[in-house]
C-alpha cells in the first residue's frame, strides 16, 4: 500500500498508479509555460512527463533525461517540479547540435515549432535570431523560466556518464543506435532504486528503433512495465538491481537479425498486458525488412 505521504510503497502500488493514467487529464493550458518549448513529444508525453515530476515522483533520486533536443522534454519535467513547489533539478543531456550537414536556419523553423498561442494561453517570447548547428542558446533560450532547475549537459551522452547519485527517473530518448544505447544503459542502469526507479523508454514502439524493445527483453528480470503512450514510449519500474556483469554482457548491437526477432517476441509476450502487439509485429516485421541494420537512419525500408 502507499505510505502516509501517499506515495506508492509498492510494486502494485506503482502498477495500480501508472493504470490510472491521471496524465490524460492534463491539457496544453496545463503544461502552461513548458507548451512554449519546441518539442518533438506530443501532448500525451508532455503530459505524461509533467505528471511523472508533479505526481509521482517522490524525491529519493535524481531526474536524468537523456536526448532534450530544445529543451521540450526537460521543460515538461521541472515545469512538474514547479507546480508541485519542489525545488529539485532535470540533468539534461544532448549534443544540442542539430547535425554537421544541417545548418540551422529560419528555413528550419518547422523543428522548432511551437503551439499558438490560444493552446496554452500564454504569449511565446519573439524567437531569437540563430543560424549554424548549435541549439544550445536556442535550448537556454527556450528553459529560461526554470533557471537552476535544469541543468543541461552538453556532450556526447555516452561519453559524458552520470557521476550523481542515485537516478529515480530516467528518460530515455537518445538510443538512435543499438550501439549507443547499450553504452548508456551500463553507466546510467546501475544507479537505478530498485522498486523505485522508473525508466521511460521513449522510442520504445519506434519501427526504426527494435534494438530498444529487444534489450529490455533481455532485462526482463529486473524490470516491470508499468505504462505507455500510445505509438511512442513504454515506461519501466526498476524491481531489482541490475547486476554489473548482466550490463557488461549487453551487446544488442551484437545481434544478428534471428536474435533481435525473438528478444522482439518474448517483449510482445510480456506485454500482453497493454493493447501493443501491433506495434510490436511492426518492430519485428522492420527488422525483417532492414536486414543486420542497427541505426535509425539506416533503417529506409518501412514496415
Amino acid at each position: 500500500m502507499a505510505d502516509q505521504s501517499g506515495f506508492p510503497s509498492t510494486i502494485q502500488d506503482h502498477v495500480s498508479m501508472f493504470a490510472s493514467k491521471d496524465w490524460q487529464g492534463i491539457d496544453a493550458k496545463g503544461l502552461r509555460q513548458a507548451a512554449l518549448v519546441p518539442t518533438m513529444l506530443n501532448i500525451e508525453e508532455q503530459a505524461f512527463y509533467l505528471w511523472l515530476t508533479r505526481e509521482w515522483f517522490q524525491g529519493c533520486g535524481a531526474v536524468v533525461d537523456l536526448g532534450s533536443f530544445a529543451g521540450g522534454s526537460a521543460a515538461c519535467l521541472a515545469e512538474g517540479f514547479k507546480q508541485a513547489e519542489k525545488s529539485e533539478i532535470v540533468h539534461a543531456y544532448d549534443k544540442f547540435e542539430v547535425g554537421k550537414y544541417r545548418a540551422l536556419t529560419k528555413r528550419h523553423a518547422r523543428y522548432l515549432a511551437r503551439p499558438p498561442a490560444s493552446e496554452c494561453g500564454l504569449s511565446p517570447r519573439p524567437l531569437p535570431e540563430f543560424s549554424g548547428t548549435d541549439l544550445l542558446p536556442l535550448a537556454q533560450f527556450f528553459l529560461e523560466p526554470w533557471g537552476d532547475q535544469i541543468k543541461l549537459h552538453k556532450g556526447r551522452i555516452e561519453e559524458l556518464g552520470w557521476h550523481g547519485g542515485d537516478i529515480e527517473l530516467l528518460v530515455m530518448d537518445a538510443s538512435k543506435t543499438a550501439e549507443t544505447m547499450d553504452l548508456m544503459s551500463r553507466q546510467f542502469f546501475p544507479h537505478l532504486i530498485p522498486g523505485k526507479s522508473v525508466v521511460v523508454q521513449q522510442d520504445f514502439l519506434w519501427w526504426q528503433q527494435p534494438w530498444i524493445a529487444a534489450q529490455m527483453a533481455l532485462l526482463q528480470p529486473y524490470f516491470e512495465p508499468v505504462a505507455y503512450i500510445p505509438k511512442h514510449s513504454v515506461s519501466f519500474l526498476c524491481t531489482k538491481a541490475v547486476p554489473v556483469d548482466v550490463l557488461k554482457d549487453l551487446n544488442v548491437a551484437e545481434f544478428g537479425d534471428r536474435e533481435m526477432i525473438q528478444a522482439l517476441r518474448d517483449m510482445k509476450q510480456r506485454l500482453k498486458g497493454f493493447p501493443l502487439d501491433r506495434y510490436m509485429r511492426r518492430l519485428i516485421e522492420a527488422v525483417k525488412a532492414n536486414p543486420e541494420k542497427r541505426k535509425a537512419f539506416q533503417f529506409t525500408t518501412k514496415p
